[in-house]
């Protein structure tokens, strides 16, 4: 029998070199799960962390009365006549009587109809505007544009023009249906504008003013002092509420009633205790294990979550100081429990929304103090969470930090056992390849000496020391 190897891009010798080197990447493998418990315990606390950034932002709401406080305004039968927008910064609670005669107006014209609004019919000529302050502005219109489309698209695009232009159509004259109109930018009398004329030559059809509308301030009284703007949207008609007018109706006087909305203010605290809520769900959540429970993937007794959950419950305890030191009976304290902000048995927070909104009612200014005031609710509690999500002192920070840099040193390990396991393959394959080389040679001499020296059959004694 003659010598017998296995090639090196044989099967026998991967499998061989492959088995080689899974026995020898076990270390890494011990690393790759490592570093998947790791990833794992990083993405549940930036859940947890995230949820404290949430309570943050929701907590920004709360940390002035300016920020706290809501308003609303009702306008009763004068719904359909005006509307307000409120800046809860400078309004007032407060009642005004409102009676608008008058609604402000833009002047503008419109031209007589026109049978196809693309059809270049009018001619080459001018567009000449007159304004309030005595300045005129003339537009011209070349052969090209001769269209009352052309005519509206040349006004509208100079950025300069005091006007703008609409093409209507009017079915009163079904043949003639299309007409231009053309209105000053803005309402009231110190943006009025007039039109001498139309002045076009060489036209198809003829084209003019047909009919004109002058320019108006709005008229309004306001708790029965007649009030005068150039518009219809009239900013800080007293301060912080801003009044639209929609209709004008002389005989149709009604109140705008602005309150305390406590409604919505109760919503944002039911907001605010959802997310308290939902970081004391995440560590409760942390600390229910069973026999089956793998507590390396999660913060099952962690000492940090357990000090969060610790200072929380207690500042939500604490009394909160509101009133005047100095006035007899009017300095307190008031504690969560009177606002409906109460403990459930499962260690989560209960809001009756009603019983807040009763207090809110009946003692505003002090509730208000008692959750927005410097040694308030709102500003303790923010103080707790910026020991905690500050990116340079905070706790939370610092543990993420810890987390990723744990993750960054198993890469490093994995990549250095990686880089010494590729050269361990080299160099295996190196060997085979000089152990095959040196078979190769052993089997040409075997050939060699088999083909030379007498009796080459299977007694040959060459063949014998050589295995054959």
């Amino acid at each position: 029998m003659g010598l017998n190897f296995d090639p090196i891009g044989g099967g026998a010798f991967k499998q061989a070199l492959k088995q080689i080197i899974e026995v020898e990447r076990q270390p890494v493998k011990v690393l790759d799960a490592k570093k998947a418990r790791e990833q794992s315990k990083l993405k549940l606390f930036q859940e947890f962390k995230s949820k404290f950034v949430n309570l943050e932002k929701t907590l920004g709401d709360f940390t002035s009365f300016g920020k706290f406080r809501e308003l609303k305004a009702d306008l009763g039968d004068g719904a359909n006549l005006a509307s307000v927008t409120l800046d809860k910064d400078k309004a007032e609670p407060g009642n005004y009587t409102i009676q608008i005669d008058q609604l402000a107006n833009r002047a503008s014209v419109i031209s007589n109809p026109i049978q196809d609004p693309d059809e270049k019919v009018l001619g080459m000529g001018f567009i000449v505007v007159q304004m309030s302050d005595g300045t005129t502005k003339e537009i011209f219109v070349d052969n090209d544009q001769s269209s009352l489309n052309g005519v509206a698209q040349i006004v509208n695009k100079d950025p300069t023009s005091p006007v703008r232009a609409t093409v209507i159509k009017d079915m009163s004259d079904p043949e003639y249906p299309w007409k231009l109109i053309l209105a000053a930018r803005k309402d009231g009398l110190n943006s009025s504008v007039s039109f001498s004329e139309l002045y076009f030559l060489d036209g198809i059809e003829d084209f003019y003013i047909d009919n004109n509308n002058e320019s108006q301030n709005a008229l309004l009284y306001v708790d029965g002092f007649p009030i005068e703007s150039e518009s219809n949207h009239i900013k800080d008609f007293v301060s912080g509420v801003n009044l639209h007018l929609k209709s004008a109706r002389p005989d149709q006087p009604f109140t705008i009633t602005i309150t305390e909305d406590y409604e919505k203010i109760a919503g944002k605290i039911k907001g605010l205790t959802e997310q308290i809520n939902s970081v004391l769900e995440f560590i409760n959540k942390q600390n229910q294990i069973d026999e089956h429970t793998d507590t390396k993937l999660t913060f099952a007794g962690d000492t940090g979550l357990q000090m969060i959950e610790y200072r929380l419950r207690n500042m939500m305890h604490e009394g909160f100081p509101t009133g005047d030191p100095e006035t007899e009976g009017d300095f307190r304290f008031m504690h969560l429990s009177q606002l409906g902000v109460e403990f459930e048995k499962n260690g989560l927070i209960r809001f009756k929304e009603e019983k807040f909104q009763k207090a809110l009612e009946s003692d505003f200014e002090h509730i208000a103090e008692a959750i927005t005031g410097t040694y308030g609710f709102a500003n303790q509690l923010k103080e707790i969470l910026q020991g905690y999500t500050s990116s340079i002192t905070g706790a939370l920070s610092h543990r993420e930090k810890g987390l990723l840099d744990r993750i960054k040193n198993i890469d490093n390990d994995i990549a250095q056992k990686e880089q010494r396991l590729e050269q361990r393959e080299k160099s295996l394959t190196e060997k085979f390849a000089r152990m095959e080389s040196s078979l190769a040679n052993l089997q040409r001499q075997q050939q060699y000496l088999s083909a030379t020296l007498p009796g080459a059959g299977s007694n040959n004694m060459v063949a014998q020391l050589l295995g054959g």
